[in-house]
Parts: C-alpha cells; sequence; structure tokens
C-alpha cells in the first residue's frame, strides 16, 4: 500500500516564522503555512504564540508540541483550531493533536465560519482524531473547550479542562475512548448530544460506543451542575395547523429543519420548509433553518461505559435530560428536544458504571433521567458521598420501565443533615433541579408513574437502612436484593 507522501512529511513551523515573539497575525500565518497539506509538524520551542484567528487543519496531520507550548487568543474570535473539510462537509481523516496548550486569555466570539461550532477547538465530519496531552483551562461562559460533530473514531486521553462553559460535546458520532480526564467545568463537563439548542446544532444523529476511563470531575465553584449530559431527541413530519416553537424540529420532504426563532416564539404552521440550505421565514412567521437530509425522527444515545471515574461536582453526573413542556412554555422557551406527542420514540440504553466514586459534598445523583431509558449497569462503585442518589426518574421523563442491576457496590453508614436553604448548592432558582436536591440521598427515586425493575447483589452498605421514594403511582421491583431499604 502506497503512503501518503503528506503523512511522512516532517515540517516546523519555525521555519516559515512561527514564534514566541513575532505578532499575532505573523504567526497565524506562518503556522497555516506549516500546516496546509498535513504532515507531522512539530512545534519544539516552548513559548506562548499568540494568535488572532482560526487555524485549518488538513488531513494526516499530527501536530506534536513539546512541553510548555501555549496558543494564545489575544483578539475576540471563536475557534482556534477547526478542520478544513468543516467548511465543506466533507470528512478529513488522522488528525492527531499532542501537547498543546491553548489559553482563551479572556477573548471569546461566536462562530463565523462554521455555524453552530462554538468552540476553542472544533472539529466537523472528521474521522481518525485523536487529543492527546491537551490543557485548557481558562474557558469562558460562551465557547465550548472541545466541539466534535459528525464523526467516528475518536481517541481523547490525558486532557485537563476548566472553565465557565462546557468541557467535551460530542453530537452526532460512534467509537470513542475518552481517558485520563481531570474537568473543572461550571455545567456539562461532558456531554453526548443527538439533537441541540438551535445556536448550536450542525447535525443531528445517534451518540454510540463510548467509553470514559479514568476521568475525575471536580466541583466547580458551588454550581449544582453535571458531569456527563445525555441529550437526544425526537420530531415528526410537518403538517399544517401544527404549532412550533423556538427550537422544534419537523421532516418535510426527507429534509430536516429547525425553528430557529428567538426564545418564546410560537406560531401556527401555514407553510412548509422547502428549501435546501440556509435560513427561511415564511409568512406564518415560522424561521425554518434547513440542517440535513433526513429519514429518521429520533436520535438515540447508547453504549456508554464509565470506568474507574471519581465524581466529586454536586448534580445530575450522568444526566438524559429534556426540557418538558410545562417548563418549555413558562420559563424556558428556547428548545424542547422532544416534539409533543414523540417523547417516548428517543431512547437511550446500555449505560454502564464500572468501578466509579461518588464522593462529592453536597446532593449528587449518579443517574438522573428526565428522557427515555431502558437499562442501567452499576458494578464495583462507591458512594461515600451521603447525599448521593443512585437512580432518580424524574416526574416529567418519558420513561415507563428501566432495568436497573446494583452489584457489588458499598453506600455510606449514614444519612446527612438536611441542607439549609443558605447552604443549597447553585442551582440557578430552576424548579427541576430543585426537586433533585430535596430528593439526594434516596437511593432510588421514581416521581413518574413508571416502573423499576431492579436486582442487586454483592452489595454493602451501614446499619442504617437506605430510602428509597415513589409517587405517581410508580412501582419499584426487587428481583433479588441484598439491601437494607424503606
Amino acid at each position: 500500500m502506497k503512503m501518503n507522501q503528506s503523512a511522512t512529511t516532517e515540517k516546523r513551523p519555525s521555519d516559515f516564522g512561527f514564534s514566541p515573539s513575532a505578532e499575532a497575525s505573523v504567526n497565524v500565518a506562518a503556522l497555516q503555512r506549516a500546516l496546509d497539506g498535513g504532515g507531522r509538524i512539530i512545534i519544539d520551542v516552548p513559548g506562548v504564540y499568540d494568535l488572532n484567528a482560526t487555524i485549518l487543519l488538513d488531513s494526516d496531520t499530527h501536530l506534536l508540541c513539546a512541553p510548555g507550548v501555549v496558543f494564545r487568543k489575544v483578539t475576540p474570535y471563536c475557534n482556534v483550531l477547526i478542520n478544513r473539510g468543516a467548511l465543506t462537509k466533507q470528512y478529513n481523516r488522522n488528525i492527531t493533536i499532542e501537547g498543546l496548550e491553548i489559553s482563551v486569555n479572556g477573548y471569546e466570539a461566536f462562530p463565523t465560519l462554521v455555524y453552530g461550532l462554538r468552540a476553542q477547538l472544533g472539529f466537523f465530519y472528521v474521522k481518525n482524531l485523536t487529543l492527546r496531552n491537551f490543557t485548557c483551562i481558562d474557558g469562558k461562559e460562551n465557547q465550548y473547550l472541545i466541539y466534535i460533530v459528525t464523526w467516528s473514531n475518536l481517541r481523547i486521553e490525558n486532557v485537563r479542562l476548566a472553565g465557565d462553559k462546557d468541557g467535551i460535546k460530542l453530537n452526532n458520532g460512534h467509537n470513542a475512548l475518552i481517558e485520563n480526564l481531570d474537568l473543572t467545568t461550571y455545567d456539562d463537563g461532558t456531554s453526548l448530544c443527538g439533537t441541540d439548542y438551535p445556536s448550536t446544532l450542525l447535525e443531528v444523529g445517534d451518540v454510540y460506543n463510548v467509553t470514559y476511563r479514568n476521568v475525575i470531575d471536580r466541583q466547580y465553584k458551588n454550581i449544582f451542575g453535571r458531569t456527563c449530559l445525555i441529550y437526544t431527541g425526537s420530531w415528526a413530519e410537518y403538517a399544517d395547523g401544527n404549532e412550533y416553537g423556538a427550537g422544534d424540529f419537523c421532516v418535510h420532504r426527507g429534509r430536516l429543519y429547525q425553528s430557529n426563532n428567538d426564545a418564546g416564539f410560537l406560531a401556527i404552521g401555514k407553510q412548509p420548509p422547502t428549501h435546501d440550505a440556509g435560513i427561511i421565514t415564511g409568512d406564518d412567521k415560522i424561521a425554518w433553518r434547513y440542517i440535513q437530509p433526513c429519514d429518521f425522527y429520533q436520535t438515540n444515545v447508547y453504549n456508554v461505559t464509565f470506568e474507574n471515574c471519581t465524581f466529586e461536582k454536586s448534580g445530575n453526573i450522568i444526566a438524559n435530560f429534556i426540557v418538558p413542556e410545562w417548563y418549555y412554555r413558562t420559563i424556558y422557551g428556547v428548545h424542547r428536544n422532544f416534539y409533543p406527542g414523540t417523547e417516548p420514540n428517543s431512547t437511550t440504553w446500555n449505560i454502564s458504571v464500572n468501578n466509579c466514586k461518588i464522593a462529592g459534598v453536597n446532593p449528587q445523583v449518579l443517574v438522573n433521567l428526565m428522557g427515555n431509558m431502558r437499562d442501567v449497569s452499576i458494578n464495583g462503585c462507591t458512594f461515600t458521598n451521603p447525599r448521593g442518589t443512585l437512580l432518580n426518574i424524574d416526574r416529567d421523563s418519558a420513561n415507563r420501565e428501566l432495568i436497573l442491576s446494583i452489584h457489588n457496590c458499598s453506600f455510606p453508614a449514614a444519612s446527612a443533615s438536611p441542607l439549609s436553604e443558605a447552604d443549597l448548592p447553585n442551582h440557578e432558582k430552576c424548579p427541576i433541579l430543585r426537586q433533585d436536591i430535596d430528593d439526594a440521598g434516596k437511593l432510588i427515586v421514581v416521581h413518574n408513574d413508571s416502573r423499576v425493575v431492579c436486582s442487586a447483589s454483592g452489595n454493602s452498605s451501614g446499619a442504617k437502612p437506605l430510602v428509597n421514594a415513589l409517587s405517581s403511582g410508580s412501582e419499584l421491583k426487587w428481583t433479588s436484593c441484598d439491601l437494607v431499604m424503606t
């Protein structure tokens, strides 16, 4: 087999003028020339390199940075690095970034090159991507640190991320290994999203075969956040007379569209979208944005494994999230990921949590279910937080039955005293999250008139019985159990 010549080409950006002492525009031009066409690009001089514009990466690129190499933004712009194929929806392959640190340096902007790709490090249409020994610890509130959409065969290892927005966001892709990850982020340390909000959606699709290994998620300030957001969605064919709101999806003639209207918008559909690019507003005032060709009606997330992780952040650790209809209409109004009537269609399944530690101080929920999930397996985990809950099925969940297994886990010996109002973690006055906080400390909570079938063996707990909570006709059935509960 003939090897691509660019894959064996070795280049040093310093030969093109890339230098810690150069102006940002000089560095951008020099680094881009070095990276054009791919190859092995080596930055072997430690230092802070100023940049003021996005750098594009081609296929068969290995960017290797020596310890101490920092790319620093010095003006407001969005992406520090993206793949060139993101501009045209053409796959790039075999990209490795190794040893790099990005300093946001207080500079953010919304994307101008690729709609929705609002990340410091962004990829769209990529296969065989490796991010190794990467650091970004000064993220701000508007840009994700890493955002990857429409991908396959992803490896992320030895990565440290911190800041005021999400860490790693993965949409529409499969086959990922994420290991040795250190997170201190405001909300979603990581997320697996089959659909998304209008301002950040590129494409929709299933997310599956993802393994998280040796991940630590640290507490960020006093936020009640999420370690891993699971976000699916479903929609229906467009129909005149249907009500459509901000962020809603519809399919018409094999094309998927999303309403790009402002938060709180609601209107009756009177004109079906038919375009195949951009955003067009009809006489009914619905601004439909064309997304992609589409012959399916839901996205799913499945085959996700967490191994040897430590969860310290207060909040919903694995959060299968939805925007309930009442919340969308009265408080939020930005996006509902399930079009009304399609809520049961989208599904999450085969979620495994193995040898993990639930070690926070304030309330934590290991699995918080608002969407639709079939099964969860929890094995060899240690719960040291007396304010921790293993499973909480929200009152707005579409779930009808969940198969839950709990094996070889240990639970705290005593419950925690109630938190005072002043001591509550910051949940931004969200009533949904406040209920999760109030229920924290129980083993299993089911609020949505559904059924949980559970098996347990090899577990240990203290003398104090573990507490479950059921409401609204919910059912908890144990096929086997070695835990003392009330």
